[in-house]
């Protein structure tokens, strides 16, 4: 991954983890997406506040079987001791590519009673990889062995305050970011051209109505009217617009941006190996 986003030509591929033990289906999608010529898959933690295995187990057995991850991890549920814990630990397991994040709301999800733990902010995270990357911890306490992560943040192009955020997170030292779901590859460019980092945008296309209905009402992202106004006429055409669109953008988009980050519930094997193929040309 660490190699294909230097060269501009870097796509990874967003997966849930299980929701129980059985790993057979997530073991058995990710070998075949693997062959689409990705060039990671990006573990989500714990998405919507919802019970999930957790991101470092998964992302292990796929480091284990020869595939590339970057893995999220989020703050809001860890407090700091778990959080310098679980990091010396996700790179002992080889998991060394994180996408730092502050986590959604676990109250909105499996369990509405329980709390967010903010004992650390997005920068302070961002700031102690980098700190153990040098043999230290936030505190300044030594650790015995440096730590080797390589690590993004979250942007969201629409908000002028994420956007003034963003330079901040490039201030305290992220290597990369990735964008909310992007379209409109104007949009795209001018991000690009503000802010002096690699810059991977979300893409997302849509099987349904009741999917692109969900993505619509999700701040910082903007449908465009012709995906919005294909579901009049069912399913079927909102799919095919909705993927025309994606693959405009990323033709669009290729040669200025660092690569694409496509969205959990994109399972299309072949729609995925389009998407690689057009990304890398």
């Amino acid at each position: 991954m660490r190699k294909s986003l230097e060269t501009g030509k870097c796509v990874v591929l967003e997966v849930l983890t299980p929701r129980g033990t059985n790993l057979d289906k997530f073991m058995e999608f990710t070998e075949e997406a693997w062959k689409t010529g990705i060039d990671a898959f990006t573990v989500t933690d714990m998405p919507m506040g919802r019970v999930r295995m957790a991101p470092w187990a998964a992302s292990h057995l796929l480091v284990e079987s020869g595939k590339d991850v970057l893995m999220h991890f989020t703050r809001n549920t860890r407090n700091m001791i778990r959080i310098q814990s679980d990091l010396l630990g996700c790179h002992a397991l080889g998991v060394k590519n994180l996408l730092l994040l502050s986590g959604d709301n676990p109250s909105h999800g499996d369990y509405p009673e329980t709390t967010s733990v903010n004992d650390i902010d997005i920068l302070d995270l961002i700031r102690l990889t980098k700190l153990m990357n040098e043999g230290t911890d936030l505190a300044g306490n030594k650790i015995y062995g440096k730590t080797d992560f390589f690590v993004g943040g979250a942007l969201n192009p629409f908000s002028d305050e994420d956007v003034e955020r963003a330079k901040q997170k490039i201030e305290a030292g992220v290597d990369f970011l990735v964008t909310q779901p992007l379209f409109n590859s104007e949009v795209a460019k001018k991000i690009k051209e503000e802010l002096n980092t690699k810059i991977l945008a979300s893409i997302v296309f849509f099987e349904n109505a009741k999917q692109m209905s969900y993505f619509s009402n999700v701040p910082g992202i903007e449908i465009p009217d012709e995906i919005v106004n294909s579901a009049e006429k069912g399913d079927d055409y909102l799919k095919e617009k909705s993927f025309e669109s994606v693959l405009r953008f990323v033709e669009e988009t290729k040669d200025v941006l660092d690569g694409f980050y496509i969205v959990a519930i994109v399972k299309d094997l072949e729609k995925i190996r389009k998407v690689v193929e057009i990304a890398k040309s």
